[in-house]
C-alpha cells in the first residue's frame, strides 16, 4: 500500500491554541481523569507518554472508523469531532502500531492508534485496515496552566508481598486468541455460584471493552493496567510491578480468587513475558489457562513456558482453551499428545470451571 502523504509530522493551524473547548468525545484511555468542560489546553512543546491532548478529526477511517467513549460506547467518528485522548504507543499484530512524537505544535497532524483513543505518530499500518484515522493536535488539556497525564490520577504501585490469595492466570499466543471469552465464561459460571470472584487486565493498549465485559460476566471488582497511569504496557521494562500491584487492590474485600487477563500474547511488544520469567510472582499464582488458535501456537507456547520459567507449575498450562479447541479434534489432538486438559470456552464452560474448582478446593478449604 502507498504510504500516504501525511505519514511524516505536519502542522498545518495556528500557533496559539485558543479556548476553553467543550470537546464532542471523550475517549476511554481518559476515563479516570473525570474531566468536565470547558476544557483549558498548553500550547504543546515538549510531550510525553500519557499526556491528555485535544485533537481535531480530520479524515475518518472508514475500516476503523469508531471511538470508545468513557462510557463505553462505541460512536462513529465524524470530521471536524473535538476528541480528547492520551498520547500513547501501541504495537499490534493486527491492528495499527505508533509511538508519541517528542514535540508538539498546534497543528501537528497525528494518527488515532486504537478506538480507546491513544494518539501518536503511526509506523505501521494494517493490510486489512490501511492507515489510521488522521487528527490534528490542538493542545494539551491543562489545569491552572499545567499539562495533564495520566500519571496524575493513577493508583500508586505496591511493592509489599503479595497477598494469599489464588490467582489464576489467562495468556494467549496472540491477540484475539479466546482470552477474554474464557475469563467472561469463569466469571459468569462462578459468580452464578456465589463466588466473589475479581478480575484484571495486565497488558494491552487502553481500551475499556475487555474490563467492561469482565464486569458484566460478574467480577466484583475490576482494574487494568490503564488504573497505573498507562497507556498501553509497550513501554514498560517489566509487567512485573503492575501485575504484583494489581493482585494487591484486587485482593481487597477478600475474593475467594482473582482472574487475570495477560493481554496480547506472550511474546510480542507488551512485555507479558516478564511476568511468566518472574519466579517470585508466579510460584503465588495458581495455574494459567492458555488460549491459542491453531496446534502450533500450543506447541510453541509449552516449549516457551518450559524453557522460561523455574517454577514447576508454571512450565506448561494447566489447561488450553481458545479458537484451537472450536472442534472436538483439537481437543482430542490436544490432550493426547500434550497431556493438557482442553476445553472450548462456549461447547465446555463446565468443563473449565469445574477444573478450575478442582485446583481451588484446597485453598478454599484453608481459607
Amino acid at each position: 500500500m502507498k504510504q500516504p502523504e501525511f505519514f511524516l509530522t505536519k502542522v498545518t493551524g495556528e500557533e496559539e491554541a485558543k479556548g476553553p473547548f467543550v470537546p464532542d468525545l471523550y475517549a476511554s484511555s481518559v476515563a479516570r481523569m473525570n474531566l468536565d468542560a470547558p476544557l483549558s489546553v498548553v500550547s504543546g512543546g515538549e510531550c510525553d507518554e500519557g499526556d491528555v491532548v485535544l485533537v481535531r478529526v480530520r479524515e475518518v477511517n472508514t475500516a476503523y472508523p469508531t471511538i470508545e467513549t468513557t462510557e463505553v460506547k462505541e460512536v462513529v467518528l465524524e470530521k471536524g469531532n473535538l476528541l480528547v485522548g492520551v498520547l500513547g504507543n501501541r504495537k499490534a499484530l493486527r491492528g495499527f502500531s505508533g509511538h508519541p512524537p517528542l514535540y508538539l505544535r498546534p497543528g501537528t497532524l497525528l494518527h488515532l492508534l486504537n478506538k480507546g483513543g491513544v494518539i501518536g505518530e503511526c509506523t505501521a499500518f494494517n493490510r486489512d485496515l490501511g492507515w489510521p484515522a488522521r487528527v490534528e493536535y490542538i493542545g494539551t488539556v491543562s489545569v491552572d496552566g499545567r499539562p495533564l497525564n495520566l500519571r496524575h490520577s493513577a493508583l500508586s504501585l505496591i511493592e509489599s508481598p503479595l497477598p494469599s490469595v489464588p490467582v489464576i492466570l489467562v495468556m494467549g499466543t496472540c491477540m484475539n486468541a479466546g482470552k477474554t471469552t474464557v475469563c467472561k465464561q469463569i466469571l459468569r459460571l462462578f459468580s452464578e455460584k456465589g463466588f466473589t470472584v475479581h478480575a484484571g487486565k495486565v497488558a494491552g493498549v487502553a481500551c475499556l471493552q475487555d474490563t467492561q465485559g469482565m464486569k458484566k460476566a460478574g467480577a466484583k471488582k475490576v482494574l487494568s493496567f490503564m488504573d497505573f497511569g498507562l497507556p498501553s504496557t509497550t513501554e514498560v521494562d517489566s509487567l512485573v510491578p503492575v501485575a504484583r500491584s494489581l493482585v494487591h487492590y484486587l485482593a481487597e474485600g477478600k475474593p475467594d480468587f482473582i482472574l487475570l487477563e495477560m493481554g496480547d500474547g506472550i511474546l510480542g511488544g507488551y512485555q507479558v513475558a516478564s511476568v511468566f520469567e518472574n519466579a517470585e510472582f508466579m510460584e503465588t499464582s495458581l495455574c494459567s489457562i492458555l488460549c491459542a488458535n491453531d496446534l502450533m501456537g500450543v506447541w510453541g507456547a509449552v516449549e516457551w513456558m518450559n524453557k522460561h520459567s523455574s517454577v514447576p507449575h508454571a512450565r506448561r498450562p494447566a489447561l488450553i482453551s481458545g479458537p484451537v479447541t472450536d472442534s472436538g479434534e483439537g481437543i482430542r489432538y490436544i490432550e493426547d499428545h500434550f497431556g493438557i486438559t482442553a476445553a472450548n470456552a462456549f461447547d465446555s464452560a463446565g468443563k473449565i470451571c469445574t477444573f478450575l474448582l478442582e485446583s481451588l478446593m484446597p485453598w478454599l478449604k484453608s481459607a
